[in-house]
């Protein structure tokens, strides 16, 4: 079976301190956008579990592949055994705050449950989902939009300004989330809590990124000139490494042609 597996940007991004679990309560809306890993998955019959998974390299020297993580994770929540073959083609750049592994991940757990007759309900998908990774409940929801909060396992759906166009920026180096989160500890920051939108467009001023704090790159440095005097949202997206544009209205700038200059177009879905 073919899966499309979407990236996420966070419109808004506040961390709390860290938790005495080692995690830290998050709030943040995420968006699904229209960038996708596109998977390819096959289960079979199989005396004991066995996952197989090709052209997902980037995994191989970061440990376990979220995927193989997910199915693992289900076999041992069901007790179905399997034989579950997959090849993706990685289109969501790893270490950009885009979420592409976790989408991965969520979208074989939605197929494992699917394929072995729904053994879990919501609930328990959204629990499963948690014991994979943080974003991984967001994608397992069926919501476009949603209010993201905890260490991402309390997922409520919220509006998102869809169809809205955004240019992807990317940074030659990746980012490391976990050493992202250890820099962040060092930073004194104030407690605040991130609005919904409502049907309201964002600001950086209403929906900060704590992240930014701690960023290698700053705005300046990853956003040509002419994008800051356009009616638009910049942030960056999770922990980085990726920024985003982010258009309240359809504009012509000489980035109509963003692949030209290295840059990604996508839209919220």
């Amino acid at each position: 079976m073919r899966l499309e597996a979407p990236a996420k940007i966070n419109i808004g991004l506040i961390v709390g301190n860290r938790r005495e679990d080692g995690f830290h309560d998050i709030e943040t809306i995420m968006a699904r956008i229209s960038l996708f890993d596109i998977i390819d998955a096959e289960l079979s019959d199989s005396p004991s579990l066995s996952v197989s998974i090709k052209g997902n390299t980037c995994y191989l020297t970061s440990g376990e592949d979220l995927m193989e993580k997910a199915a693992r994770v289900f076999s041992a929540r069901t007790g179905i055994v399997f034989q579950l073959d997959v090849s993706i083609d990685k289109r969501i750049p790893h270490g950009t705050g885009l979420g592409g592994g976790s989408s991965d991940a969520a979208s074989i757990l939605l197929f494992l449950n699917e394929m072995t007759g729904y053994p879990l309900c919501y609930s328990e998908l959204l629990e499963t989902a948690s014991e994979i990774g943080s974003d991984v409940p967001f994608f397992v929801s069926p919501y476009r939009g949603a209010f993201v909060r905890g260490r991402g396992e309390v997922v409520e759906e919220c509006y998102v300004p869809t169809g809205k166009r955004l240019l992807l920026f990317f940074p030659d180096s990746p980012t490391s989330t976990a050493s992202a989160y250890t820099r962040l500890d060092s930073v004194p920051r104030k407690e605040r809590h991130l609005p919904f939108l409502s049907d309201s467009f964002p600001t950086r001023e209403t929906h900060p990124n704590d992240f930014e704090l701690v960023s290698p790159l700053n705005i300046y440095e990853v956003i040509p000139q002419p994008l800051f005097a356009s009616d638009s949202y910049i942030s960056l997206s999770g922990s980085g490494s990726a920024w985003f544009v982010l258009f309240r209205d359809e504009i012509i700038t000489k980035f109509d042609n963003p692949e030209k200059y290295g840059i990604v177009s996508a839209y919220i879905i």
